[in-house]
Parts: structure tokens; sequence; C-alpha cells
């Protein structure tokens, strides 16, 4: 007997039972109620059984349901139980893709200091400060520091040759030009020890040092003579008509020829002549500004500026009158004129004349000591010292007879006589 609420089961259930079974699905579907035992059930017989559904798979099926292979139990889902209890966590899966950075957090507290590292190099040095007030013996105390000022406490003289006239420094001794008795002296800045004295070429009026060798030139033989500072050995190479001057440039040596109203430039390696450059008239004073070559014309009142690249004439410049001795202090060119007894200051980058300042009688020599200018006076057998900054005389000092030449050794002044044959350290 079919009764209605068969009608519940569900259809999936049943197309299941079919494939499952291998039950045809032409065979009828009977759906009874409880199972009546000793019938028979046709095939597709549907009954109820200890509260089970079963499905009858042969014909004339008298069996109980559930004892045999002639049932099938017919499954419908009952209600959804109460969820069980968490189980354990299963393994970590693959890591995901990174995700976008974050913003930054806030910055921890700081670690402790690292190790100390190596020394830096040394920085420029800071502006000078305010000066201090004066020990008990200022006044006579010297700066012996390189290219710094003092005011000198002592006067020493050392003979070398006869009528000693241009002089320089090689960083350890001092060499002096002997006009009258064509030769060089050497003597050691320490103490004025001499050292050696070299014969050169004939009546030599001015000298130079090129790191290596020194070089004079010479006015009674027109050329200039070499000699190596490490050997002695000397060589001479000619150049213009009287040749009173002579300086270096880092590569090249120059020389003013006063008769010839020109300036020589050789190399300093081998004496070559470079070129041959004409000037003002009776050119007797020569230096290097590290880029130009500045002339002291005698005879022209003027100075010229030659670029030491080529010996292109940059300009002319009007000064006082025979200008005979000049030296450049890192800015500008001064110039000593012994025919109105001043000295002159010039922009070295344009030539602009900065002041014109009275010194002595007979200006003959000049030079720079890093702070301040000295000039020698031929006549008045004395130096003074005159500020760089104001021109200013800051000082004058005796010393030997007709001094003719100067130069700055990094700690004292020395100056050669040439009326007495010897030279002053101040």
């Amino acid at each position: 007997m079919r009764n209605s609420w068969f009608l519940s089961l569900a259809i999936s259930a049943i197309l299941a039972l079919f494939v499952s079974t291998g039950l045809a699905t032409s065979d009828p579907l009977s759906f009874y109620g409880a199972y009546v035992a000793r019938k028979d059930y046709a095939a597709g017989s549907v009954v109820k059984y200890q509260g089970q559904f079963f499905i009858s798979l042969t014909s004339k099926n008298s069996s109980t349901p559930g004892t045999g292979a002639k049932w099938a139990s017919i499954s419908v889902a009952g209600p959804v139980g109460a969820m069980g209890s968490t189980g354990a966590m299963g393994p970590a899966g693959p890591a995901g893709p990174v995700g976008a950075t974050g913003s930054t957090g806030a910055m921890g507290p700081a670690g402790p200091a690292g190790p100390v590292g190596a020394t830096g190099s040394t920085g420029a040095m800071g502006p000078a400060g305010p000066a201090g007030p004066a020990g008990a013996n200022a006044a006579a105390t010297q700066q012996v520091a390189l290219l710094k000022w003092w005011t000198p406490s002592s006067i020493t003289t050392f003979a070398v040759g006869t009528y000693p006239t241009g002089i320089c420094f090689d960083g350890a001794n001092i060499w002096v030009a002997n006009l009258g008795s064509s030769s060089v002296t050497e003597l050691a800045a320490s103490n004025g020890t001499i050292i050696h004295t070299y014969s050169v070429g004939t009546g030599p009026d001015a000298i130079c040092f090129d790191g290596a060798n020194i070089w004079t030139a010479n006015n009674g033989s027109a050329n200039v003579s070499k000699i190596a500072v490490s050997t002695g050995v000397v060589t001479s190479y000619n150049v213009g008509s009287q040749p009173f001057a002579v300086c270096f440039d880092g590569t090249n040596i120059w020389v003013a020829n006063a008769a010839s109203n020109t300036v020589t430039k050789l190399l300093a390696s081998n004496g070559i002549v470079v070129g041959t450059y004409n000037v003002g008239t009776r050119p007797i004073a020569i230096c290097c500004d590290g880029a130009n070559i500045w002339v002291a014309n005698y005879n022209s009142n003027n100075v010229t500026e030659l670029l030491a690249r080529n010996g292109t004439v940059l300009g002319t410049y009007n000064v006082g009158t025979n200008p005979n001795a000049i030296c450049f202090d890192g800015e500008n060119i001064w110039v000593a004129n012994n025919g109105s007894a001043n000295v002159s200051e010039l922009l070295a980058s344009n030539g602009t004349v900065l002041g014109t300042y009275n010194v002595g009688s007979n200006p003959e020599a000049i030079c720079f000591d890093g702070a301040n200018i000295w000039v020698v006076d031929s006549t008045a057998n004395n130096v003074t010292k005159i500020s760089d900054i104001t021109g200013a005389a800051l000082g004058t000092y005796n010393v030997g007879s007709s001094p003719w030449g100067i130069c700055f050794d990094g700690v004292n002044i020395w100056v050669s006589n040439f009326g007495s044959n010897n030279v002053n350290k101040l």
C-alpha cells in the first residue's frame, strides 16, 4: 500500500540507488509501509523496517530486510547534528605573496656607540682668532714659523765672495752670486757655515732655485749657469745680451736680457731655449706669479706681463722711475723703483696700481716673507719692512755696505752686501 509520507524521500537518494544497485530504470517503484513478514515483494518495492527504509532488489522477495543481499538500505539524511569540537590544527600552508610595505614605524632607541673610526684628513684652517695679550718679551720674540713675520732681535754676518749680488734659498741652504769673483757661495742657512764655492759664468748678477738646481744670470758672458745641487755639476747655456735677472715658473727658466730688451725662456730640465720675447727697455728684474711672468723695465718705467705658457704679452703697466726689483706676494706684484725712492703695488689679476709707498732713498731689491714686504736701500745701507696690507713702514734695520740682494728662508731674512763682501742674517 502506498502512503503519501513516502513522497518525502529524496529524489537524489533514489537516483543514487539505481546506480549503486544495478536496478533497471524500467523497474517500477512501489512504496509500502512497514515490512510484512512472509510476503513476497517485487523488485523495486520500498518498505520500512526497524526505523530504516529498504528496497527489494529481486522479485518474489520474502526475506527479512537487512539479512541478505536481496535488500538495499536507503539512507535519507537526517537533521544536522550539533557541531563537534574543533580538531587539532593542521600543518601550516605555504607562505603567501609578500604584501605591500607598511608605513615606517617609530624610531627605536639609539644603539650603543660603535668603535672610534680612523682619523680623517685635516680640514681647512679656520680664521685666525683675536690676538692674545703680549708676553714679557713680545717685542723681541722671533716667530720662527714658516712665512711668518717677526721683529729681528739680532743680525749676524758671514763672509762670501767678491761683490755679492743675487741671493736665494733652496730649502736648506743659502746661495749667493758673487759678481766680482764669478762664483757662487753655498752657506748653511742654520749657521752660515760655507759649504762650497762654485765657479760660474762671468759676472753673475742674479740667482734662483728650480727645486733641484741653482741658476745664475751671468751679466758679463751672456749666458746662464745651472748648478746641480745634488752633484755640484755646472752647465752653461747662452741667452740674450747682459742677462740681469732670472726666475723659475715651475717648468721653465726665464731670463731678463737688459741690453737686448728681451726675455729668454729655457726648459729647466735641459736648458733648451723655448722662446725669446720682446719686453720694455732695459729689463733688469723678473718674477713669476704662478701663471704669468712679470718684468721690470728700468728705462721705460713700467712692467710687462707675459703669459708663461707661450710668452704672449698680456699688458704693460706704468710704475715709478727706474724699476729695478720685483716680487709676488700671492695676490699682488710689488716693484722697487730705484729712481723715485718708492715701491708700487699692482693687482696681479689686471695690473691695476693699488698704491705707491715711499721707502728709503735707493730701493735696490725686494722680497716677501709671507706677511710683509722687505726693501733693500743700497745707499742708506739698511732694509725696511713694510706692511703687505697697508704699505706702512714697520721697521728699518741696518745691514752691511751697499746691500744688493735679499731673500727669505722661512725663518730669517738674508741680505747680500755688495760693498762689504758679506751677507747678513736677520
